[in-house]
This record gives structure tokens, C-alpha cells and sequence, in this order.
């Protein structure tokens, strides 16, 4: 019997001996595990600092500390003229959608050192100052991903939502200043008339879209009058969303769409 709990003995401390040297190991690859990921996270934090580096000497901009869809940011007018060249290109080409596409994403991907509006499962992420305000698709811009059917508003709040979808703040921060200094081009009303009809039913009252006699577009006005004008000319304005929307959705500062050749 004594030479039986010998053995276990034995066989109890060479156990104990091996779990220790397992448990040894084990600490080994857990601190070598936790220096490659320290190496890891410093080696991407330099990447980001000099990506960072690298766009503000390409002239992008910080976020400005003001909701960023409502606010006018002076900074861009000299990005204004150019995207109203290149608008003038696209116009020539009578592409409005891509117009459309292109100048999304050559604001919200190619001005600031961080995106204005940034995508995370399904919704929109907007930049207000320090933070992000989540939108969907419909709430942000009224548009439906999965249909392009175009939906009357049926009540008041429906009515509500549509003329404070803040993505009219949008056409009138971004995208207004661009079709003013469009039209003061000699060339502008030579543009193919689908193509000016497009630009002045994003901008809303101002572009002077007459829809019917006596009838102008306006995303303010009442319900009645949005349902009617809806009726002939809420097409264009679903095609002219979904542009939108995939121009938010680009990644990367590659351009979403074919450019026009440069206007002779």
C-alpha cells in the first residue's frame, strides 16, 4: 500500500509539475499575444495620423462645429466653382443623376478631414456639431430603398416629416451656391431641359420649377399641393434621392461615376 500511494504521489507531483509548465506557456503566448496587438494598434494609430497628415495638405477641411447639413460652410466656395464646372460637364453630357452622384460624394467624401455623414448598418450617421444624429434613408431624404414608386402623404405628420427631412438643408447649404453660379454661366440655358428641370427641383422654391400653371415647386408647401405636383413630377424626384443616396454610400475619394469629357 505505501508503495502504491508512492506512485500516486509521484504521479501527482509530475502532474503538478507539468500543469505548471502548460500554465507557464500559456502566460508566455498571452503576453506575446497582447505585444503584438499593442504593436498592432500602434502601427494602425500611426497610419491614421498620417493619413490625417496627409489630407490636410491636400487642402480638407475639419468638421465645422455646426450641424453640418443646415450650415453654409464659407470655407467650400472655392469648391463650389469647381463643382459647378464639373456640373456644367455633366450637363452637357445630360447626366443629372450622375451629376447628382458625383457632387454627394465629392462633398461628403473629398472637403472635410472626416466624413460629414457616415453609414453604419442601416442608417445614416450626421454630423451635428460633436456628435452624430442616426437617420434612415426615408427620414433623412424620403427615399425608399427597395421601391422607387413615389408615396402621397396621406396625413399631416407624413406632411410634417417631408418638409423638415433635413435633407433639403442639404440642397440649400451644398447645393444651391453650386447651381447659382451654374446659371451665371453663358452656357447654362443651353443645358438640356431635363437636366436644369432636375437642378431646380432639388433646390425647392427658389429654382422656380413651375409644375403646373400657377404652380410652382416648394418642399414647403401644403400637402394638397405636394400631392398634386407629386403626381407629375414625384418620379424625378425619387431618382434624384436615390442618386443622393449612392453618393453617401461611396467609399474612398475614387469618383463614383464616369466623368464627362471637359466641355470645348
Amino acid at each position: 500500500m505505501q508503495e502504491i500511494a508512492d506512485r500516486l504521489q509521484r504521479i501527482e507531483e509530475a502532474l503538478n509539475t507539468r500543469m505548471q509548465s502548460i500554465e507557464d506557456t500559456l502566460a508566455g503566448w498571452r503576453r506575446t499575444l497582447a505585444k503584438a496587438s499593442r504593436k498592432e494598434k500602434n502601427a494602425l494609430r500611426r497610419k491614421q495620423y498620417r493619413e490625417a497628415a496627409k489630407r490636410k495638405q491636400e487642402g480638407l477641411l475639419p468638421l465645422p462645429e455646426k450641424h453640418v447639413l443646415r450650415f453654409r460652410d464659407k470655407r467650400l466656395k472655392p469648391r463650389f466653382a469647381a463643382w459647378a464646372q464639373m456640373g456644367m460637364r455633366f450637363g452637357a453630357a445630360n447626366q443629372p443623376e450622375q451629376f447628382f452622384t458625383w457632387l454627394v460624394h465629392a462633398w461628403n467624401n473629398c472637403s472635410y478631414l472626416r466624413k460629414p455623414v457616415t453609414f453604419s448598418g442601416s442608417s445614416f450617421r450626421i454630423w451635428d456639431c460633436n456628435h452624430r444624429f442616426s437617420y434612415g434613408p426615408r427620414d433623412l431624404m424620403g427615399y425608399a430603398c427597395r421601391k422607387n414608386e413615389v408615396q402621397l402623404l396621406r396625413n399631416d405628420a407624413e406632411h410634417d416629416d417631408f418638409v423638415k427631412r433635413p435633407w433639403w438643408d442639404w440642397s440649400y447649404a451644398v447645393l444651391s451656391p453650386v447651381v447659382q453660379l451654374m446659371q451665371e454661366d453663358a452656357h447654362f440655358e443651353e443645358l438640356p431641359e431635363r437636366f436644369r428641370r432636375l437642378l431646380k427641383i432639388m433646390v425647392g422654391g427658389w429654382g422656380g420649377h413651375e409644375v403646373y400653371t400657377g404652380l410652382t415647386w416648394d418642399f414647403q408647401e401644403s400637402r394638397e399641393n405636394i400631392n398634386k405636383m407629386f403626381r407629375r413630377m414625384g418620379t424625378d424626384l425619387q431618382l434624384i434621392l436615390k442618386a443622393c443616396y449612392i453618393g453617401l454610400r461611396v467609399r474612398g475619394t475614387a469618383s463614383p461615376v464616369p466623368l464627362p469629357a471637359e466641355r470645348r
